[in-house]
């Protein structure tokens, strides 16, 4: 059941705990964990972060934030993105950096039970984030899925290239030789296409970046498109069953037939994520990735 969100007040009555399997991310949520059950909260975990703590049940992650109305990510930035794939947009979505670079998480380990009370008195504020919805036309793993950074299509073999189709609203741009192509969001736009060449986006912009990976042709650059835009991606000239994958969010991976069109399109619902009141995405990049420094 939904809380009150008045400032000042419990805005969250079931906490959901996600942690990635690790002594120092364990610890920290053993610790909150005491903390939210002395203020009276419901606490649950996903099934990986359950058995970690000896719990006797745990959900699965894909559904944890169905159930909760706040979930705490214990990790870096890609146990957040298994969370905030499938979160709903009701649900806000908080990291605590337990990882390496955490630019995706809102606090710090000991700013965790420190700010607590902050938190859940609804003081931090809101970060909806655009998500992708990443559609294969056919094959087995024919459907439709979501990514919060990015999809990526490439050869599974390194030092093989393949020719790559890109098409914007079924017209085709591009076509080239390369490792593959990323199709990013602004919050994806520093992870991966950042390393292949691709522009740093503000979160605030309604668009994607499209970017080459390697491609072999010093013509073929990144572009940015409206977020409203479907963009298609196809390898051709290909026979063979395997050697194609499609990523999401560097996580979730699917072998894609030969001419298998992949259709990218920003997704109705974005993500919510909980940021303090202080954060400022320029900060974050000359913190994090040394931008500007």
């Amino acid at each position: 059941m939904k809380g009150s969100r008045a400032k000042g007040h419990r805005r969250f009555q079931c906490i959901g705990l996600v942690a990635k399997i690790s002594p120092t991310a364990l610890r920290l949520t053993a610790a909150l964990e005491r903390a939210l059950s002395r203020r009276g909260l419901e606490v649950i975990y996903d099934g990986d972060t359950a058995r970690a703590m000896g719990r006797n049940r745990g959900v699965q992650r894909g559904r944890i934030a169905r159930l909760a109305d706040l979930v705490f990510v214990l990790g870096g930035d890609g146990t957040l993105l298994s969370v905030a794939r499938e979160a709903p947009r009701t649900t806000p979505v908080l990291g605590i950096n337990v990882g390496a670079l955490g630019y995706l998480t809102g606090l710090t380990q000991r700013e965790a039970l420190a700010r607590l009370d902050e938190v859940l008195t609804g003081g931090f504020r809101e970060d909806r984030r655009r998500r992708l919805d990443v559609s294969i036309t056919e094959g087995a793993n024919r459907g439709t899925y979501r990514a919060l950074n990015d999809a990526v299509l490439n050869r599974e073999a390194i030092g093989r290239i393949s020719t790559f189709t890109i098409s914007i609203e079924g017209r085709s741009i591009a076509r080239f030789r390369g490792d593959g192509v990323i199709v990013a969001t602004p919050t994806g736009s520093t992870a991966y296409s950042l390393s292949a060449g691709g522009p740093i986006l503000d979160p605030a912009l309604a668009a994607v970046v499209v970017t080459p990976i390697s491609p072999h042709a010093l013509t073929q650059r990144p572009i940015v498109v409206p977020a409203s835009t479907t963009v298609g991606l196809k390898v051709i000239g290909r026979k063979r069953q395997d050697g194609v994958h499609l990523t999401l969010d560097g996580q979730a991976r699917f072998a894609i037939p030969p001419g298998c069109l992949i259709e990218v399109r920003e997704s109705a619902s974005p993500v919510t994520l909980l940021r303090p009141p202080e954060s400022d995405n320029f900060h974050n990049l000359a913190e994090k990735l040394n931008w500007g420094v």
